[in-house]
């Protein structure tokens, strides 16, 4: 199973990227600025009755922008835009209308797009090797707070640790140390928009050391704790809502409306 990172960069702050993630591949979208995504799962149960075949092909390429593909993203973009209006609008016949338009998505890819069929043995290696990242990554979300090892985990998977270090690395794309600190980092900047104590919070992400938690947020987040306790409370009110927002915000229907006419 392949693991696929995307950066979304802006050109004349407007860009427009399409990314195709194949199922069962891990992967992380990044952005240089804010970001407005629209993401679409299709299981390929949708297709079992006329098309199955569809669960065993995986597409060539994973990342199309408007400066090298054009016209199909040109093409890709109407289907989406028009996808997303359907279901955000719940007029009659919406889940018809969405239908079409999901057949209508896949084809435009199929016909576009280079793919190949993927072999039994390798499809039942990546469904393997997606459940033990399933496995692993709630195992880490259930006990971050707490003192963690890799170890643990390769006892709780019955893998060797040699193997599991390897394995999470090609996997995750960072180490298991890395993974974990960034976990920890993300709850500490939630906390920090609170009145407790810095070592507090330390203590409570699981980190064992303030040095671990200092040098670890600096690494993610680009300044210390104590510096963006700072920037929160010198800030305007209305970027101090944003900031108590999670990393990611999810639109409204009529929101998100409002941002597809804005940019149809």
């Amino acid at each position: 199973m392949e693991r696929n990172e995307y950066e979304i960069v802006s050109y004349n702050n407007i860009s427009f990227h399409i990314f195709i993630v194949n199922p069962y591949n891990s992967h992380e979208i990044k952005g240089t600025d804010d970001t407005l995504i629209v993401s679409l799962q299709v299981s390929p149960l949708f297709f079992s009755h006329y098309f199955p075949q569809i669960e065993d092909i995986a597409f060539d390429h994973f990342s199309l922008h408007t400066g090298t593909d054009a016209l199909c993203c040109g093409q890709i973009r109407a289907v989406l835009f028009d996808l997303a209006s359907a279901y955000y609008q719940h007029e009659d016949y919406a889940p018809v209308r969405c239908a079409m338009l999901v057949n209508r998505l896949f084809l435009c890819l199929l016909d576009t797009q280079t793919h190949h069929v993927v072999p039994q043995k390798e499809k039942q290696a990546r469904i393997s090797k997606g459940q033990r990242m399933r496995r692993i990554i709630r195992y880490i979300d259930e006990h971050s707070t707490e003192k963690l090892l890799l170890s643990d985990i390769a006892r709780q998977e019955q893998l060797d640790l040699y193997y599991l270090s390897h394995f999470f690395r090609e996997s995750f794309g960072i180490s298991f140390q890395s993974y974990l600190t960034k976990i920890r980092c993300e709850h500490a900047r939630h906390l920090l928009l609170t009145n407790d104590s810095l070592p507090g919070i330390s203590l409570s992400c699981g980190f064992s050391d303030q040095k671990y938690f200092k040098k670890g947020f600096l690494t993610q987040y680009g300044c210390t704790p104590k510096d963006y306790r700072r920037r929160f409370r010198s800030a305007h009110p209305k970027q101090q809502r944003r900031a108590m927002l999670t990393t990611q915000k999810f639109l409204s229907d009529r929101d998100a409306l409002a941002v597809l006419e804005k940019y149809r």
